[in-house]
């Protein structure tokens, strides 16, 4: 049976399509939407099936998924509806349930949302039951603001640099450099030891921009001189780094305050105290430029800002 002409595609396939789109990524857009990798799929290919043309490439030697001239034109389109269904929703329920729990979403990369954002909303949500946190992930450092988008941006950012903060952001956590192991690796008298720097495997976390994250840079910082870095494990992610090193894979550089959590509970360990490094880079938060005076945001906002100086 041909498909009609004039037929809209299911709104689930939009929306898959959408998310893709917008994060790069098939796996980051099942974690948004709560649904397999292969669902995700299956709904792209038949979405260009039922429009005849590709969306987007993806798969292969392509780091990311990219859209197709088709598919910045569907793109578009997409993004304006769902933006005016997200806004006609809201104003159904405003009308329809003017007490109904207020949801407020927060976008963040990986290694943030896992490390440091989950334990506190976790905390936020038992101070204030009315107002429900939802958590998206970007894989950019500052996603773009769509119809399914989030109304706070927590953005990583290099101060000085071409990833510095803009007018309006909020500051949030300033980095400190610590090199970390578990504690089951090095016995704690030989933890201000340089000598174990050359008896472990050492773990790196892939950041550009980043000297205070390289071994190369700590080398002379702790009197290990050069070291070694040929052999150095390249991560991608510091939730990943986190993993290798709880599982006595070596030592790593990680960045405080978002290991602090893993240091509090004795997962991990600090090596060379004292010798920590200021890190380039910190967290800003960054509000949705359309949001209205809201009592629900700004308490959220307060919440985050008093965290991020504990």
């Amino acid at each position: 049976m041909s498909t009609l002409p004039d037929r809209i595609p299911a709104l689930g396939a939009l929306r898959a399509f959408e998310a893709v789109a917008r994060l790069g990524s098939v796996s980051l857009a099942a974690l948004e939407l709560n649904v397999t990798k292969s669902a995700v799929s299956h709904q792209l290919r038949a979405l260009e099936t039922e429009l005849g043309c590709t969306l987007l490439n993806r798969g292969g030697a392509l780091r990311q998924a990219e859209v197709t001239e088709p598919g910045e034109r569907l793109l578009e389109g997409v993004t304006q509806a769902l933006a005016v269904l997200q806004a006609t929703c809201r104003e159904v329920r405003q009308v329809a349930a003017p007490a109904r729990q207020r949801v407020i979403r927060i976008s963040a990369n990986p290694s943030l949302a896992s490390l440091w954002l989950a334990a506190r909303i976790g905390e936020f949500g038992r101070l204030h039951p009315n107002i429900h946190i939802q958590v998206q992930l970007h894989a950019h450092r500052a996603p773009a603001w769509t119809a399914k988008g989030p109304d706070i941006v927590l953005i990583h950012m290099q101060a000085g640099g071409p990833h510095a903060a803009a007018a309006g952001d909020i500051a949030l956590l300033s980095e400190t450099v610590v090199p970390i192991c578990s504690p089951a690796l090095i016995a704690p008298d030989q933890r201000s030891n340089p000598d174990i720097l050359r008896r472990h495997r050492l773990i790196q976390e892939q950041h550009i921009d980043s000297p205070e994250t390289d071994w190369s840079t700590w080398g002379p910082h702790l009197g290990a001189g050069a070291l070694p870095t040929e052999q150095v494990l390249l991560l991608a992610g510091l939730t990943t780094v986190v993993g290798a090193v709880a599982a006595g894979v070596g030592i790593a550089l990680g960045r405080a305050p978002l290991i602090d959590d893993e240091l509090s509970s004795g997962r991990l360990v600090e090596l060379f105290p004292g010798k920590r490094m200021r890190g380039s880079w910190g967290y800003v938060m960054r509000l949705r430029p359309d949001s209205l005076p809201d009592e629900a945001l700004e308490t959220l906002v307060d919440f985050l800002v008093q965290q991020g100086r504990c």
